[in-house]
């Protein structure tokens, strides 16, 4: 009896798993976590297509072709000379307003075709759109921020890379101010402390950056150049407007029946609206010559496929910033941005050591650019000092989750009990 006994413990034995089997809150987290850092790599990914190509399309007019001369090549000469097929791009106004219409009709087709049988009310919307006052703010914000970080303004001079990071941060705070008024956020204690966390781990890594770049390349336009009080404004203007049509976002898709589909589509079609009599005014006063910027796009069909992929990249942006407000809040959708020079520094530093891979280069970093190595290890500072923020969070998180379930009443045990069958 004892050795059939230890046979059936033997085997129980086996079957058990060798590595040890994880919570489901632990799996939650890890999941979640994963989730959301992906939508952060994804969306530095886009952002830096999305730069490159602009840059590509505002500087096509500088593009140069060779060719060889007919006449010379019979005669036995070689004559190469060089002409530029295209002319120079320089139509912000017109670009934003095509990237409105193409994101207003991308998002309302693709709801139309997926979700119209969600459980949804056009009546519910049409009252949403109607009553609340979020709608407009919304629209404006969404409007010239798009075109302002198409077109950055920059100062006819160097800005102070110390104050230009910390004004940079201030997007952050900003951001957890304003979600009291428009999502009735609660703010206290902890939520200044994830706030300045944040705010700090960002100017961090920004001017960390900015001192390895040694220029302010991430955030280089092509508008006008502006000085003094005006280029102020605008550079508040251009760290407010995007920040403030984040947390309207959240605000509007807390209204029951909102698809955020629906909310980007809506929003992107009312900004197309708001814009036309914008762009005819621009067109009148000779800012743009609208009519030109259509030629230009239908006659060069490398114009037009850079303008589709600028929209088809912006359209993506929103998806994942939408995506990012789900999962957390409109705080972290701003917050998470700042990651876009560690995405950067990331890829200078494997382009450099597959490069010294390539040459057959035994060479490290400290060794080659001890500058660069001193502020890649502040960077990592302030990459910890992120984390910290995002702990802090999740703990003041925990804890009000805990407080919640404490009130909650609990029940008292003097339930009739079923009969035994």
């Amino acid at each position: 009896m004892d050795s059939v006994q230890r046979t059936f413990s033997d085997r129980d034995g086996e079957t058990q798993p060798l590595m040890r089997s994880m919570a489901s809150r632990s799996v939650g987290s890890l999941c979640f976590i994963t989730m959301l850092a992906g939508l952060a790599v994804l969306w530095c990914i886009v952002d830096q297509w999305n730069r490159t190509v602009s840059d590509t399309l505002f500087d096509i007019g500088n593009v140069r072709m060779a060719s060889l001369d007919a006449d010379a090549a019979e005669k036995g000469m070689l004559a190469v000379s060089t002409f530029k097929p295209f002319p120079s791009f320089g139509y912000p106004l017109f670009l934003a307003f095509v990237q409105f219409a193409f994101m207003g009709l991308l998002f309302l087709v693709v709801f139309w075709i997926i979700f119209r049988d969600s459980a949804f009310s056009w009546a519910e919307v049409n009252l949403s759109i109607f009553s609340d006052r979020r709608w407009p703010a919304l629209v404006v914000t969404h409007v010239f921020g798009i075109f302002w970080l198409q077109a950055l303004m920059m100062p006819t001079q160097a800005l102070s890379l110390g104050l230009f990071a910390a004004t940079r941060a201030m997007e952050i705070p900003t951001t957890a101010f304003l979600r009291s008024p428009i999502v009735g956020a609660q703010l206290g204690p902890k939520t200044a402390q994830t706030a300045f966390l944040a705010c700090a781990a960002a100017a961090i890594l920004y001017f960390a950056y900015s001192q390895v770049a040694g220029c302010l390349c991430v955030w280089s336009g092509h508008g006008v150049t502006l000085f003094g009080l005006p280029f102020w404004i605008v550079y508040i203007l251009l760290l407010l407007l995007p920040a403030s049509n984040v947390v309207l976002q959240e605000g509007v898709l807390q209204k029951p029946g909102m698809h955020p589909l629906l909310m980007l589509g809506l929003m992107n079609l009312f900004a197309c609206l708001l814009f036309v009599p914008i762009l005819l005014f621009a067109h009148m006063a000779g800012w743009e010559d609208v009519s030109e910027a259509f030629a230009m796009t239908f006659r060069f069909q490398e114009v037009s496929m850079l303008i589709t992929w600028l929209a088809l990249q912006m359209a993506l942006i929103s998806v994942i910033t939408v995506g990012v407000i789900l999962m957390t809040d409109s705080f972290w959708a701003v917050a998470l941005r700042a990651l876009r020079v560690v995405y950067w520094w990331v890829q200078q530093l494997w382009m450099f050591y597959a490069g010294a891979a390539i040459a057959g280069q035994n060479i490290s970093m400290s060794t080659a650019c001890p500058h660069a190595s001193k502020w890649s290890f502040v960077m990592l500072c302030g990459f910890a000092l992120a984390a910290a923020a995002i702990c802090a969070d999740r703990k003041a998180e925990d804890a009000t989750t805990v407080q919640a379930d404490a009130k909650a009443p609990q029940s008292t045990g003097n339930a009739k009990q079923p009969a035994d069958p």
